[in-house]
């Protein structure tokens, strides 16, 4: 029980010679080596904080369930208009020719009828307009306190920030579904058509590179929203300067998102229930990491330590600020 307590809060118990001055000053930087040196020390915290994000948007899985069919009824019926023309000719003529059209045309098939249960699951995932938005404001303020170094109580961290910021986060989080569906609704539209004729090839590509811009944008967004106190308009306008002045970081973080959601698609066809189980611990979480380790030092440079240098008031404690010994754990 000891070792599962520590994975989940995130504490090590093991002594050691602690972490050095020197150490610490390079690993500020977030480069790509203390990248798992971290999310090693933190995994407790990650799932941690997935666990609480998957509950805060338990309307998801409520939705599926209800669209999984479980709770509805199913009726056989005419797969084809034409099925009881044919038939009803059918009796009166057994010719070869309208033998194969019957065979054609008046096969049955079984039809789902969506049962009132059914039908309110599935409309409960209206809620993550509102849901999406605001969990994901605890998760990156949690995840952005893992990678400056800062210690987290992981339920109340995640809650406090979504309670300072309750007001610009409404408004952030039906913008941010808003957006998220028109994207998904134009990729499916013009996968559909893009081979239909040359510009809907290239609005397919176009709305790709929109989504991964967007995509590296959020993280900017929401970084800015859980760490200074300014408009949803400066957010966004800063979000989208700050995804050019990062582009090197930021691709290294969009291939980065590709690989895992490859390896997990993979992980999925062979073992879904490890999948399921992924997803419910660790999967948002190791995504906003990586999007968060590669945006913080980029807005820290460009916006986070502009913004103090003018409101000194709101600068927080330097967790690094220490004596060449930094941390010793004498067992």
């Amino acid at each position: 029980m000891g070792k599962i307590y520590d994975f989940f809060s995130g504490t090590n118990n093991k002594s050691g010679k602690g972490i050095t001055k020197k150490q610490v000053e390079f690993d500020k930087k977030l480069g790509f080596g203390f990248f798992f040196k971290l999310m090693k020390m933190r995994l407790g915290k990650f799932s941690a904080s997935n666990l609480i994000f998957a509950l805060c948007n338990i309307f998801f899985f409520i939705a599926l369930f209800g669209l999984s069919g479980t709770l509805d009824d199913y009726t056989t019926t005419a797969a084809d208009p034409l099925y009881a023309q044919i038939s009803a000719i059918a009796k009166n003529d057994n010719g070869p020719a309208i033998a194969a059209l019957y065979s054609a045309f008046c096969a049955s098939a079984s039809r789902r009828v969506f049962s009132t249960i059914s039908k309110v699951l599935m409309y409960s995932a209206f809620a993550l307009v509102f849901t999406f938005g605001l969990s994901t404001i605890g998760l990156v303020y949690n995840i952005r306190n893992v990678c400056t170094g800062e210690h987290i109580y992981t339920w109340y961290d995640y809650f406090y920030a979504i309670k300072r910021n309750f007001k610009q986060g409404i408004i952030i989080s039906v913008l941010d579904a808003g957006i998220i569906v028109m994207l998904v609704y134009d990729l499916i539209v013009y996968s559909a058509s893009s081979s239909a004729s040359f510009i809907n090839l290239v609005f397919f590509y176009a709305i790709i590179a929109i989504s991964a811009i967007y995509y590296v944008m959020r993280f900017y967004i929401y970084l800015q929203l859980v760490t200074c106190k300014m408009s949803i308009g400066k957010m966004i306008k800063n979000s989208f300067l700050l995804t050019a002045l990062g582009i090197k970081r930021n691709l290294v973080g969009v291939l980065a998102v590709i690989v895992v959601v490859i390896v997990y698609a993979y992980i999925y066809v062979l073992l879904p229930q490890v999948a399921i189980i992924l997803f419910c611990m660790f999967m948002f979480s190791l995504l906003t990491y990586i999007g968060v380790y590669c945006a913080y030092p980029v807005s820290k440079k460009y916006v986070i330590d502009p913004y103090y240098e003018q409101h000194p008031e709101e600068r927080p404690e330097d967790p690094w600020s220490t004596d060449e010994q930094v941390f010793v754990d004498r067992g």
